[in-house]
């Protein structure tokens, strides 16, 4: 069979048959298989590329539909494979114009310096192949469009290498229709200007190889605002003079020159150091090694996104694997620091200009503006096998200017963003290392004898730093400084959670200066959001719970930005189907302690105020909860809605949470017991009235799952809370209570009545 995709899709069969295919996006889907011809493309992959972002809801079904059709489109059912990882379409070598392409490419560019007259038939043949539409059948989404962008640029390279052997051979005259092409597709190459005055020159038309650099100039001046580069300005400076070397002479490279491959610029080696007492992340590793590893046969470079919250260690995650990648690269290993923080475009444009200058590029050709420079990376990049190192990206606008525009070489990125990801980048989310992990870490900082000889102390050292890497190295720095401390001496310091974060500070290292560009980084609302879930209290908690603390039905939306900004950890699903998230303990530390708050700082009245949004919340959520269970015999329900302020808070709670409680009102009461029973111990105290009513709620569900053990202990505190502040009617009622559990386990009269008590006092 032959396959072409170069310009529109075609397939021809043995016989010369070519098969109608009419449906757009199985083209489109056929179009891609081929691009990744021989390698698989996942499922999410593949719908990315057709439908972009936010897919039909149909999408799955229909691409399953489109792949079914293309297998009854060969006689061999082995064409189109499934793999674990995705779907690959294969061809034989000779069959797709794409293998082609590449193939003559790959061996005319080694014929130039040699053999330009081969080079240039075989560039020919190359360019040939292309066909107008180019690329006409694949979808216009971005992330198809990024690859595609990277395939045109090769076409670009291809083009100019073939200019190369005309000029070499002296077919000036000829070679100046294509290269006026070539300028007029893309003005601001300044490179196939400096071609095309070479080439006039060559011809013997000095006076337009001037007019054309006065229109190039012009051009610039105009659409730019800047003055030619050094290359145009030289040539036009030695075509003034009549420079009798920029006559052809044979295949001797014409000015600019072009690099040899004999003369290799240095190649960089820019990674920071590797930590050597890296710990853990052997899974994480491996799979960036394997990632980028694919840079060497992938169509289109790699590009890989590290996220996580400050402090996970994503940077020396990135540093590790890029060191056990060198010999994968042996053009270079970049690094760049970008700074996520900056909403100004420099921080890319300092950045490419680094990158430049590592390159080999002198300072004064390195272009002013950012498209050029990204441009100009793109070329240096080609050929060669380099691995770029791009450390806190701040979005996929500034990712994107950093892709290498053709296989070879590769991106590696970290973020604390997860939305920073380029089209087609691969997504690598980092969570805090394993308690295992983080003993080891310690041990490898301190020493295995002292771990070894407090283990429950080296635990709870470990469990304040939440496991993450940063913290536990500033933890291990202070205990390898005092190796006379034992460990549970420091564990007790460090379990203080009002001066945690200031035992978390070494020289200019330290949690609150990591945690403080990211919360700087949120609008006001989810800034807002985050402190008042700091004072919150709460374990893990569905996004209602945002909504009730802002007072706004746009709960959803500041979730999603928390957790984009990496500052809200997903932690699943619960039985409702509602998701569940975290805020971590540190920065819960820091936008509750700091002085701005970590996010515009709280008054002990708005701290109050933030409990009682929730306690209402909760007795709202319960009461209606409560009245969707089964009843046991003689158990009566709790007390009504006596006390309760729910308008202000039923009002933000989407009414998605209020119908999966009707629906699994047991599923609802499972989710948030962790929370119910934090709220009722902190009620106990000083409102055991209010604690018994919410305590009431909960107590068919803990009667039908058996928690009676959770039930007494509950209403025994709530009675001798009660009993201190001389609430005699709540007393009376959790005695109640109690003999209803005690009834329950068969130890009591079972003829006591489990009625409600009426008391309550005081909310």
């Amino acid at each position: 069979m032959k396959f072409r995709v170069l310009g529109y899709l075609e397939i021809r069969t043995a016989d010369d048959h070519v098969l109608d295919i009419t449906q757009p996006q199985q083209r489109a889907l056929l179009s891609i298989l081929l691009l990744h011809a021989n390698r698989p493309v996942p499922k999410h992959r593949l719908t990315d590329l057709i439908w972009g972002p936010g897919p039909p809801a149909s999408a799955c079904g229909m691409l399953r539909t489109y792949l079914w059709k293309a297998r009854s489109l060969f006689d061999d059912p082995g064409r189109l494979r499934t793999h674990p990882s995705g779907y690959a379409l294969h061809v034989e070598p000779g069959e797709l114009d794409l293998h082609d392409f590449r193939r003559l490419v790959d061996v005319g560019e080694q014929l130039l310096d040699d053999d330009p007259h081969t080079a240039s038939l075989l560039l020919q043949q190359a360019l040939a192949l292309w066909q107008e539409p180019v690329l006409g059948d694949l979808p216009p989404t971005a992330a198809m469009e990024a690859e595609a962008i990277h395939l045109m640029d090769r076409r670009r390279l291809a083009e100019r290498s073939l200019v190369w052997a005309e000029l070499a051979l002296g077919r000036h005259h000829e070679i100046v229709p294509r290269l006026r092409a070539m300028a007029a597709a893309d003005p601001l190459d300044e490179h196939a200007w400096a071609q095309l005055m070479l080439a006039l020159y060559r011809s013997g038309r000095q006076a337009d190889a001037l007019m054309t650099y006065t229109q190039v100039r012009t051009l610039l001046a105009d659409e730019c605002g800047v003055d030619p580069g050094p290359e145009l300005r030289r040539l036009h400076q030695r075509i003034l003079d009549e420079d009798d070397t920029l006559s052809h002479r044979g295949a001797e490279p014409a000015e600019p020159e072009r690099p040899r491959p004999s003369e290799p610029a240095p190649a960089p080696h820019q990674l920071p150091p590797d930590i050597p007492d890296f710990t853990g992340r052997e899974a994480e590793t491996a799979r960036l090694v394997m990632l980028l590893d694919a840079a060497g046969t992938a169509a289109a470079p790699p590009v890989v996104l590290v996220c996580g919250q400050p402090g996970v260690g994503k940077t020396a995650l990135a540093v590790h694997a890029a060191h056990q990648l060198r010999h994968r690269f042996p053009d270079g290993q970049l690094h760049v620091q970008l700074g996520a923080t900056s909403d100004s475009p420099k921080g890319v444009h300092d950045a490419l200009g680094e990158l430049l200058r590592s390159l080999g590029v002198a300072c004064g050709a390195v272009p002013d503006s950012t498209d050029e420079r990204a441009a100009l990376l793109r070329t240096r990049l080609s050929g060669r096998r380099v691995l770029i190192v791009a450390d806190d990206a701040a979005g996929p606008t500034q990712a994107r200017r950093l892709l290498p525009g053709m296989a070879g070489s590769a991106l590696l990125l970290t973020s604390r963003m997860r939305l920073a990801a380029p089209p087609g980048a691969t997504l690598v989310g980092l969570e805090p290392l394993s308690p295992t992990d983080s003993l080891l870490m310690l041990e490898r900082m301190i020493g295995r004898r002292r771990v070894v000889a407090e283990p429950d102390a080296a635990g709870r050292v470990a469990a304040a730093c939440a496991e993450l890497p940063l913290a536990l190295r500033i933890a291990g720095m202070r205990l390898a400084a005092r190796p006379n401390w034992p460990l549970s001496t420091f564990a007790e310091i460090i379990g203080d959670r009002h001066s945690r974060l200031d035992v978390l500070e070494a020289d200019d290292v330290g949690v609150r200066a990591r945690l403080a560009p990211s919360c700087a980084a949120l609008d006001p609302r989810a800034r807002r959001a985050m402190r008042l879930l700091a004072h919150g209290e709460l374990d893990d908690f569905a996004s209602w719970v945002v909504g009730v603390l802002l007072g706004g039905p746009y709960a959803d939306t500041v979730v999603g930005t928390l957790v984009d900004h990496c500052l809200l950890t997903p932690v699943g699903v619960d039985a409702t189907g509602e998701p569940r998230y975290r805020l971590p303990e540190l920065l819960r530390l820091y936008a509750a302690a700091s002085p701005d708050g970590g996010a515009g700082g709280i008054t002990p009245e708005e701290a109050d105020a933030v409990h009682e949004r929730l306690l209402d919340a909760w007795l709202l959520l319960a009461r209606v909860a409560d009245r969707g269970l089964a009843r046991p015999p003689r158990l009566p329900p709790a007390d009504d809605a006596r006390g309760d302020r729910a308008d202000a808070v039923a009002a933000v709670i989407p009414g998605r949470v209020a119908t999966r409680i009707t629906v699994d009102a047991s599923a609802w009461f499972a989710a948030e017991y962790a929370n119910l029973r934090r709220v009722i111990d902190r009620e106990c105290p000083a409102r055991p009235g209010t604690a018994a009513r919410l305590a009431d709620r909960q107590f068919t569900w803990q009667h039908q799952h058996g928690l009676l053990d959770d039930a007494e202990r509950t209403w025994r505190r709530i009675a001798q809370c009660a009993a201190l502040l001389g609430q005699e009617a709540t007393v009376s009622h959790a005695r109640y209570r109690l003999a209803c559990v005690s009834a329950a386990r068969g130890g009591g009269r079972v003829g006591v009545p489990c009625v409600v008590g009426r008391g309550g006092e005081g909310r």
